[in-house]
């Protein structure tokens, strides 16, 4: 009965998805394409401190697009565009080495790092502003069950992709991840052209407790916090 939840839902549970499938793939990817005789010292601390760092700057875009009085509908579409170019670039070896020769990057491992820390930008937007969303859309004596059962098709996808991640490889994961991005920037397009409880041309505020109130925290963090 009510299409934009709906919608919110779809949008929730892809991008959530996407993440999670991220994190399973995305240590192994720069594993692979390092050389072998540097495999062993890859300075996975100094990455991690890059996704952490990129995140925070995605918060503070959020906090300045929020500021102008964008509704979250509005620059989040963007962004989620964004964060399907960044995971399919990192999957598409035609496109890492054109984006590779155009940024001068001799490493590939250097380049996926790049790629995945744009993906991180992109959450640390989507975490404050679909919190917001959910304040404007969800009805609070519902939202509990309703965040439960966004939980379902998020968990079957992220299942699904580990199971056939031998026959998928890498790659593969990162373009399902990429698809779901896609996929829930079709569903907050539905979401944004229905329009309704956000009202007319404001930006919701990030009202949600928990993951939502903590937007600097990358990826990692999160799949930690969810578990």
């Amino acid at each position: 009965r009510r299409p934009d939840l709906l919608s919110l839902m779809a949008v929730q549970a892809l991008f959530e998805a996407s993440m999670y499938i991220f994190v399973l793939v995305f240590a192994p990817a720069i594993v692979a394409a390092a050389p072998a005789a540097a495999r062993e010292r890859l300075p996975f601390g100094k990455v991690f401190s890059c996704f952490m760092a990129a995140c925070a700057v995605g918060s503070a875009t959020f906090s300045l697009c929020s500021a102008k009085g964008l509704r979250a509908e509005a620059f989040l579409l963007p962004v989620l565009l964004g964060a399907a170019g960044a995971l399919y670039l990192a999957s598409s070896p035609p496109a890492a080495t054109m984006l590779q020769r155009a940024l001068s990057m001799s490493h590939k491992p250097l380049y996926l790092v790049f790629c995945f820390a744009a993906f991180e930008a992109a959450v640390g937007v989507y975490f404050p502003a679909v919190g917001g969303l959910r304040a404007a859309y969800l009805p609070g004596a519902q939202r509990g069950a309703i965040m439960a059962l966004t939980r379902v098709p998020l968990n079957l996808l992220v299942i699904a992709v580990a199971l056939a991640r031998d026959r998928l490889g890498d790659t593969g994961a990162l373009r399902c991840a990429a698809a779901a991005q896609l996929l829930a920037a079709a569903a907050l397009a539905s979401l944004w052209a229905r329009g309704g409880a956000a009202g007319k041309g404001e930006a919701p505020a990030a009202k949600d407790k928990g993951l939502a109130a903590s937007p600097a925290m990358s990826t990692l963090s999160r799949a930690k916090k969810a578990d």
